[in-house]
């Protein structure tokens, strides 16, 4: 006798809620309700429900033309988060001095999983390629914030990335495990991470970890870059004057490790 195939599980209200959330990206900042439907895999009537709980709430604006965007609510609900607006309220006036003095962009970032989350960043150039507004994610194989971030997270997580697999985002991107684990152990005995042409090519960056007062890695912050203009010989001293400031200031503001996630 033959068992019969037992359905698919329901997705739960909130699963389904998270997945319409989750269609909207910085690349998607405005989708129609058949766009919503396609990218979170859910049936039009069941998005136009959710939509318009959504949007009666705030947590989504429709436009003139009928397209829906991530709303105030949600954003005034999202700047709460501890570990995102504490760090980049204390690291902001830093990475401006910082910026003065590199010339670069100057970012400070925190790891989420398996990418790294620039939280602010300080820029004089028009066009600042990935670091061009809070919240971007970067990888952590083939930037030096993620590098550094990766270097100092647990063993677990290092042995993840390692095994990949790790997209090649230039010809110099590490994407094999090995090279990248006695990367990340140069990073640790170093104290600093320093990539060229990895993540994007002619562009360079220099980073260096944010502790806590336990001595725990919370953040890195960095500067990014032509290649040129990203040497340690020029950046290294002010990067590390920088995350040393920042640190200083965490604590002086008596902000507790378990408010930035540490």
């Amino acid at each position: 006798m033959t068992t019969p195939h037992s359905a698919p599980p329901e997705r739960s209200v909130v699963d389904r809620t998270l997945s319409i959330l989750g269609a909207f990206d910085r690349d998607n900042r405005t989708l129609s309700l058949s766009d919503i439907s396609r990218r979170s895999g859910l049936p039009v009537a069941t998005v136009h429900r959710i939509v318009n709980k959504l949007h009666g709430w705030g947590a989504l604006e429709r436009s003139a033309e009928g397209g829906y965007s991530i709303g105030l609510r949600l954003w005034e609900t999202a700047v709460l988060a501890p570990r995102a607006s504490t760090l980049a309220e204390t690291a902001q006036p830093h990475l401006i001095g910082l910026q003065r003095q590199t010339g670069g962009v100057t970012t400070v970032a925190v790891r989420d999983g398996r990418e790294a989350v620039c939280l602010t960043f300080v820029s004089s150039e028009p066009d600042p390629g990935p670091y061009d507004a809070p919240g971007r994610r970067v990888p952590l194989h083939a930037t030096a914030l993620g590098l550094t971030l990766l270097a100092h997270a647990g063993s677990l997580v290092q042995h993840e990335v390692c095994a990949g697999p790790l997209r090649a985002y230039t010809p110099k991107t590490v994407t094999d495990g090995p090279t990248l684990t006695r990367c990340l152990a140069k990073v640790r005995r170093e104290g600093s991470a320093l990539v060229h042409g990895a993540f994007a090519p002619g562009r360079g960056g220099f980073a260096v970890p944010v502790r806590d007062a336990r001595g725990a890695v919370i953040a890195a912050v960095g500067v990014i870059g032509p290649v040129r203009l990203v040497q340690p010989a020029k950046v290294a001293g002010p990067v590390h004057a920088a995350a040393t400031m920042i640190s200083r200031a965490l604590r002086t503001e008596g902000v507790r490790p378990a408010e930035l996630g540490a």
